[in-house]
């Protein structure tokens, strides 16, 4: 009796041994599965992570501007709130009179994320003033030959060099007036389709830009009848020169929501057309640019020349020659149409093979090729007529700065604008007196830190 319970209790304990192992076994087997899993998605979070990137770059500034004898500042200056009335009066008893301002002129953060030749951009711009979207724009490129990429949403517009030049790598703290003026914060909603054949291929020193856009820059769109935009552009290299030509197109338009469409004969603004022809009609926006760059790499450093002109049509107000930008609604004023003209030449001297720059930029913008001096103002006896005013006064800017390039991400700027405006007899009103060349220099002390 004592040996079977001997034998009954030994093959109890073998079979608990037996059912322990197993179950260790399959304990280690799902540990491992639980460790080869986590191990498995690190690796697809690694791999996702490979495909975003996060990029940016701050921008502060101190910038000190006179006041001119009309109580303004530099058109340029783009920091602070402005003169006070306290700083205004003081212009008054002392022409030339300047006052400054600190500010974060740029806060850019990007996220850009890649995948199967398709890439996603969030872009914003974070300062005192607030916080606003630049851009937001989905691309693909074609899988096939590599040389079609479609792009949809908000992006830069692709027009001449100036605008698609970022503000992290530019000489100069701002771009051109005419571009200023022109593309208020560069980019707009829409779409493009860009022809480049892949870098391996000669055909790789061509590029063609064509998009249609809602030409309200960075808003809402307002209307089913979209711009047309588009640049054509060579690039190439031979040793140390690189240079580069290109040719740009600009045609849309506005609506005018009153009944009467304004452009100039003999020196003043005269309305054109009928009122029922007028009425929610289309009115022609189109610019013709071309530009040009060229850079040369030698003992003395690198030497960089750009440049651009720009003409066409422009409609504005009679208070305004600027395009939308991002208005929340149609304008329902006139139509003012101006033909301008305008441009810059800028060159960029490296010192040897040292980190300093230094550079001098021209531009001029006329926003009114067909009334000069001191016509602007007069006075007129036609019926029906509205005389031209301070809107049309053409500049010219001259410019010269200095850079200092700690590293390939720290940059300091000192930059010294001199605007001279076109003068005439006729506008001496208070508050737009153009009789004289105003005083409006500004200078820009800039830090900058890219990520």
């Amino acid at each position: 009796m004592k040996m079977k319970l001997t034998l009954k209790s030994l093959a109890i304990i073998a079979l608990g041994l037996v059912s322990s192992t197993l179950a260790f076994s399959q304990e280690k087997v799902d540990s491992l599965d639980v460790h080869e899993q986590r191990i498995a998605n690190l690796e697809d979070g690694l791999l996702q992570l490979k495909k975003l990137k996060i990029s940016g770059y701050v921008q502060t500034e101190w910038q000190m501007s006179q006041i001119d004898a009309n109580g303004n500042a530099s058109k340029d200056m783009k920091v602070g709130g402005g003169a006070n009335a306290g700083e205004k009066a003081d212009a008054v008893l002392n022409p030339g009179s300047t006052f400054n301002r600190f500010g974060v002129r740029r806060g850019r953060l990007k996220a850009t994320y890649t995948d199967f030749g398709c890439t996603g951009v969030v872009y914003i711009d974070a300062t005192e003033k607030g916080v606003v979207l630049k851009e937001a724009y989905v691309a693909a490129l074609d899988p096939w030959a590599g040389v079609v990429t479609l792009k949809g949403g908000i992006f830069n517009r692709p027009f001449g060099y100036e605008i698609e030049y970022s503000s992290s790598s530019r000489e100069s703290p701002e771009r051109s007036r005419i571009i200023q003026t022109l593309f208020p914060s560069e980019r707009d909603l829409g779409g493009m389709i860009t022809l480049q054949a892949p870098k391996t291929s000669p055909w790789n020193v061509l590029k063609l830009d064509l998009g249609l856009l809602a030409g309200n820059a960075i808003g809402l769109d307002l209307k089913s009848q979209k711009d047309i935009i588009a640049h054509l552009n060579y690039v190439n290299s031979i040793g140390d020169i690189k240079y580069g030509i290109g040719a740009s197109l600009y045609n849309g338009g506005i609506f005018n929501t009153t009944k009467k469409v304004y452009s100039i004969t003999d020196n003043v603004f005269v309305a054109q057309g009928d009122s029922a022809s007028n009425f929610n009609k289309m009115v022609a926006r189109q610019y013709l640019g071309f530009d040009g760059q060229f850079s040369m790499a030698s003992v003395a450093g690198l030497t960089t020349l750009r440049g651009e002109y720009i003409f066409g049509t422009q409609p504005g107000t009679s208070s305004s020659d600027a395009s939308y930008n991002g208005a929340a609604a149609l304008n329902t004023t006139d139509t003012y149409i101006r033909n301008f003209a305008g441009g810059y030449i800028q060159l960029a001297q490296d010192i040897a093979d040292t980190k300093h720059t230094i550079t001098v930029k021209y531009d001029w913008y006329d926003p009114n090729t067909k009334v000069a001096g001191d016509n602007i103002g007069a006075a007129t006896t036609v019926a029906g007529a509205v005389k031209t005013n301070k809107t049309d006064i053409a500049y010219s800017t001259l410019g010269l700065g200095y850079l200092y390039r700690m590293n390939n991400n720290i940059k300091f700027m000192v930059y010294y604008d001199m605007p001279v405006n076109e003068v005439s007899s006729a506008l001496s009103a208070s508050g737009s007196n153009f009789t004289k060349v105003l005083a409006a220099n500004l200078l820009t002390v800039r830090m900058q830190v890219k990520f």
